[in-house]
């Protein structure tokens, strides 16, 4: 690939899927702002009886840096907070918490922004080769748009803060011939937030199409301890549920698109548009990173196409935050909207010429 060049996916179509597409893609913007006004929209728990989820964990944390077990401390908060306790993965993973109670949620703050600097370096360095320098500037001050929400001091609070970063860091590292540092960052993630494992599951798939054994197995690893993790965690919890505790409603909520673009804008940039112009931005920078013919351009699209549907179809409104996972790189694919409608553009004056011609 040549300095400044990236490849799509549309070189040398002809006339006829590239006009299928662009219809497509006329009627996924419209369906994403039809009736958005009437949409559900995302929420979150303030009021006296129920307590904010970022207020729920500082007080977890709390308790297990004076000493209290994890699993205690959790059960007695989220039966404070008329949380629900079943089923197990109602109790967050103990990971983020402990490293909080041991270093202190200052250092952690610290930390937290070290990583979204060292994310923003990794996508220059990833960048730098395919992008203009006016492009690689937009992209970069586009990372820091989708970081805008996980800036805040208390973001960090929240496991997903956590995982996008490393998630985005992960497809930002990741080399066939050197996978580690996205083995580890994509393992960190996964051992915050178990919301990681469709993305982890993603990296393995591909290593498999594409034939590189060896990556899948490590992939493989990867979940396996996931696997061993998350089987201890539901036995820990089983041994502070009680049978009276209360269970979650369900990760059925069907909120749809709308929702999801609109979860994603509340914690990026985009909360600082009017809805529709974030939802048509959103939408048309999933279609730039789909455009680009690479694999960190695919892995990113398949994060960001993944958890949105994920929001969609399973998040409630008092859950928006699982947008979080997809904040960092939600706006970045605009710099390659351009050259992918340029590239369909020719598609379709190709045909009209060679018809003409003819």
């Amino acid at each position: 690939m040549l300095k400044g060049v990236f490849q799509t996916r549309f070189e040398g179509w002809s006339r006829g899927p590239a006009l299928a597409l662009i219809a497509t893609l006329l009627v996924l913007l419209a369906a994403s702002n039809w009736s958005a006004s009437t949409s559900p929209a995302p929420k979150v728990r303030t009021s006296e009886a129920q307590h904010s989820d970022l207020q729920l964990y500082r007080d977890i944390i709390t308790r297990v840096r004076g000493g209290e077990n994890y699993y205690r401390a959790t059960a007695a908060e989220l039966r404070k907070g008329n949380y629900p306790l079943k089923p197990f993965f109602t109790f967050r993973l103990p990971t983020h918490a402990t490293i909080y109670a041991a270093l202190g949620e200052q250092v952690m703050v610290v930390l937290f922004w070290l990583l979204s600097a060292a994310l923003m370096i990794a996508w220059w360095i990833r960048l730098r080769a395919c992008l203009p320098k006016l492009l690689l500037a937009a992209s970069l001050i586009l990372i820091a748009g989708g970081l805008g929400g996980l800036l805040q001091p208390q973001t960090g609070l929240f496991h997903e803060s956590w995982a996008a970063l490393l998630l985005a860091l992960m497809i930002a590292v990741y080399r066939p011939e050197r996978i580690w540092p996205a083995v580890l960052a994509g393992a960190a993630a996964l051992m915050i937030r178990e919301l990681a494992l469709p993305m982890i599951l993603a990296m393995a798939g591909l290593a498999l199409i594409e034939k590189r054994w060896k990556e899948a197995a490590t992939w493989a690893a990867v979940i396996l301890l996931f696997a061993i993790y998350i089987a201890l965690h539901a036995q820990w919890v089983a041994q502070v549920v009680v049978p009276d505790d209360p269970a979650s409603p369900g990760w059925s909520g069907l909120l749809g698109l709308q929702f999801a673009l609109k979860s994603i804008a509340r914690v990026t940039m985009g909360i600082r548009l009017p809805v529709a112009i974030a939802s048509i931005l959103l939408f048309l920078s999933l279609f730039g990173w789909a455009s680009v013919r690479a694999g960190w351009a695919l892995r990113t699209a398949i994060l960001l196409a993944g958890y949105g549907t994920m929001v969609a179809l399973f998040a409630r409104t008092d859950t928006f935050y699982w947008a979080l996972i997809a904040a960092p790189l939600s706006f970045v694919g605009l710099v390659f909207v351009p050259k992918a409608f340029a590239d369909l553009a020719k598609a379709v004056r190709r045909q009209s010429h060679q018809g003409a011609s003819a």
